[in-house]
């Protein structure tokens, strides 16, 4: 059998290293086409899912007068979040890339609603509620501790997991995607302090889980490069945390 990889590496590799956060870059005049979107997200839910559950949906919005409401939330929320980060920065204030990410971030919020095409993920249910889960399987092994290791699990932590771990796959495989196709994309969470608005605006059931929202639309240009990030065998341990 050959020894050679299934995918060319190297363009594999490209694809994964130059996925930015798109937010200054992203071309607010040219229509993302609904089939675009749907192709994207055809490779998404391929994604490993928990029990292959496949719980996610997924909410486009392309409505203009949708958007700037769904937008004027968002900056509502983007007033507290900044104040919020750059005070409690410290040090970081002078960093040059947090001052590029804050400037990102602020630009984001003031062209939002001239995004093509804002998805929302969801999860059908809610998030488990860590403490609850740990507390009612405490006093169901009270009774059991001396003869039944069991009583040292926490099952609220593997719940939490399991609920996150089954859609963020699916987001940045959606991203991934879009990528490929000359699309750009960013997560932004900033609206789920509006849940509750903005499930009402959008007819979400209170039982379904807004995960956060991606902004897509195509890039002016496509020549991302690397971040510049600490390599991995400076911050990768082996056997024992700290070795």
């Amino acid at each position: 059998m050959s020894g050679a990889p299934p995918f060319d590496v190297a363009e594999t590799d490209r694809l994964l290293t130059t996925t930015r956060s798109v937010r200054r870059r992203l071309d607010l005049d040219r229509p993302v086409p609904r089939e675009v979107i749907l192709e994207a997200l055809d490779v998404a839910v391929q994604a490993p899912t928990a029990n292959n559950h496949q719980n996610w949906r997924w909410l486009v919005i392309t409505d203009p007068a949708v958007k700037l409401k769904l937008a004027e939330m968002i900056r509502s929320s983007w007033t507290f979040h900044r104040n919020d980060i750059w005070t409690n920065a410290g040090r970081r204030r002078n960093d040059a890339q947090a001052k590029r990410n804050y400037a990102s971030a602020h630009a984001l919020t003031e062209t939002l609603e001239a995004v093509p095409a804002l998805v929302i993920p969801c999860v059908l249910g809610r998030p488990p509620d860590v403490t609850a889960i740990n507390e009612a399987w405490r006093a169901r092994m009270a009774d059991k501790a001396d003869e039944d290791p069991g009583h040292l699990v926490r099952h609220g932590e593997t719940r939490a997991s399991i609920f996150y771990g089954s859609i963020f796959p699916a987001i940045w495989s959606f991203q991934l995607a879009l990528r490929s196709r000359g699309l750009g994309s960013t997560i932004t969470c900033l609206h789920v302090p509006h849940e509750r608005q903005v499930g009402q605006l959008l007819s979400i059931p209170t039982g379904v889980t807004q995960v956060c929202m991606i902004p897509v639309a195509y890039t002016l240009g496509t020549d991302f490069r690397p971040a510049d990030r600490h390599r991995a065998a400076e911050r990768t341990y082996w056997e024992r945390w700290g070795s």
